[in-house]
C-alpha cells in the first residue's frame, strides 16, 4: 500500500472535487464558472500531490511545451468564459502532454483472444489467422458426432 503524506492527501481531494467539478461543469451544458472552478482546484491538486518544482518541470519541458500551451490556455480561456472552445483546447493540450507516457510493457500485437498463448503460432484454436492445420479437420468432429 502506498503511505501518503498529509499534503498529498489534501491533494488527491483536490484533484477529486477538481474532476467532479469539471464534469458536473459539462454535463450542466459547460458552465463556465464550475469548468473553471474545476480547473483551478485540479491544478491546485496536481501541485499538493507532486510538489511545486516537480509539477513546474512536468509542465515545461521542453517537448512538452506545445501541450502545456494548449492546456492553459484552455483553462485560461475558461477563466474568460468561452467555456466550449477553452474545453476543447484543454483536451487537446492534456493528450499532447500524456501522449508520451510508457505504456504497457507488452506488445500489442502480442495480446490475442481469450484462451490463446502469445500468438498466433502458438494459438490453441486450430483455424487461428495466419495458421494452417498440418492435418485437414474432418466435419464430423465438429458437430460432436
Amino acid at each position: 500500500m502506498v503511505s501518503l503524506t498529509d499534503f498529498q492527501r489534501i491533494g488527491v481531494g483536490l484533484v477529486g472535487f477538481g474532476l467532479f467539478f469539471v464534469l458536473f461543469g459539462m454535463l450542466l451544458y459547460f458552465d463556465s464558472v464550475l469548468l473553471a472552478f474545476g480547473n483551478i482546484l485540479f491544478l491546485s491538486g496536481l501541485v499538493f500531490i507532486i510538489g511545486f518544482r516537480r509539477t513546474f518541470t512536468f509542465f515545461f519541458q521542453r517537448p512538452k511545451l506545445k501541450g502545456t500551451s494548449f492546456f492553459m490556455g484552455g483553462v485560461l480561456i475558461v477563466l474568460m468564459r468561452w467555456p466550449l472552445l477553452g474545453m476543447l483546447l484543454e483536451a487537446y493540450g492534456f493528450i499532447t502532454l500524456f501522449r508520451s507516457f510508457p505504456q504497457h510493457p507488452a506488445p500489442r500485437r502480442d495480446m490475442g483472444a481469450p484462451g490463446w498463448r502469445a500468438g498466433p503460432e502458438q494459438a490453441s484454436c486450430p483455424a487461428a489467422p495466419g495458421r494452417v492445420p498440418a492435418t485437414p479437420i474432418p466435419a464430423k468432429s465438429w458437430h460432436g458426432a
